[in-house]
């Protein structure tokens, strides 16, 4: 199965082979390579979902975080939206260490 990403989207799930979410149609795969599966939770910041990551050389699944400001005022959206990027980094250099899968 493949989830849709756009929040609005009442009826998220599609086919694995689906290119677009055949509902709202919204694109499937993030950067024609990343496929959410099964969403895990939804926060204050947004939703997290279970993924794959589609390119030849990687290990499979992923983790797919998706920043949702909608009910942030200005202030506190760039400060969300700062948080979401440093932790994208800290969890990226976590993802180069030998030791974690």
């Amino acid at each position: 199965m493949s989830y849709c990403l756009n929040p609005k989207c009442q009826h998220p799930q599609n086919p694995d082979q689906a290119r677009f979410c055949a509902y709202c149609g919204t694109r499937l795969r993030l950067g024609g390579r990343f496929r959410a599966v099964r969403l895990i939770s939804i926060g204050g910041m947004g939703r997290t979902f279970l993924g794959v990551d589609e390119a030849e050389d990687s290990n499979g699944k992923c983790i797919i975080k998706q920043l949702s400001l909608q009910q942030q005022d200005t202030n506190n959206a760039q400060k969300a939206a700062e948080s979401f990027r440093q932790e994208a980094t800290r969890l990226q250099v976590l993802g180069q260490h030998p030791q974690i899968p």
